[in-house]
């Protein structure tokens, strides 16, 4: 990935979104850290632990929303990546 690039072409306040792409894998924190430098990033951990989910989902939508309030029941971030005007 060429992160440059995206960075290089992303308007300001732009959003850079997850490809649909089913064989893509996840990345952490730092990772997006090292892949992004002189950004800032604002993380949120969301999506409650998808194996809970799909246990619980189909009896009470209500029970995993608030599962998903608790913090460690939650396995993705939703990340922010603002680039440093240049």
């Amino acid at each position: 990935m060429n992160c440059q690039k995206i960075l290089r072409v992303l308007k300001a306040n732009g959003i850079i979104g997850k490809p649909t792409n089913p064989d893509v894998k996840g990345v952490g924190k730092r990772e997006i850290k090292r892949l992004f430098p002189n950004c800032s990033f604002d993380f949120h951990k969301v999506t409650l632990v998808l194996l809970i989910a799909r246990l619980i989902a189909p009896w009470s939508f209500l029970l995993c929303y608030f599962l998903e309030l608790i913090p460690w029941l939650r396995t993705h971030y939703l990340a922010v990546i603002k680039k440093y005007k240049s």
